[in-house]
């Protein structure tokens, strides 16, 4: 008899665990299937959101890099274009 066995131990687990068991007469209530894709949405939200952030960063950083060689007083900081139209 397996089912009372462990009936009777998720009955002992949640009494220690202070858990008050539902009445035998109470309805089943079953979670929705469809609240999976939630984290799976906020996960490619947050990988797009780095990837935008990252590009934003080395956007910022050759600016910074092009504002110092101005800066510093050098005229050729700008890449010339040899590839001719």
């Amino acid at each position: 008899m397996p089912g009372r066995i462990t009936d009777e131990l998720r009955r002992v687990t949640r009494q220690q665990g202070g858990v008050v068991p539902p009445p035998e007469d109470a309805p089943v209530v079953r979670q929705s299937v469809g609240k999976r894709y939630g984290p799976l949405i906020a996960l490619g939200v947050i990988v797009v959101l780095a990837g935008m952030g990252w590009i934003l960063v080395q956007k910022l950083m050759n600016m910074s890099r092009m504002e110092d060689c101005v800066m510093s007083g050098r005229k050729n900081c700008a890449p010339i274009d040899t590839t001719g139209k």
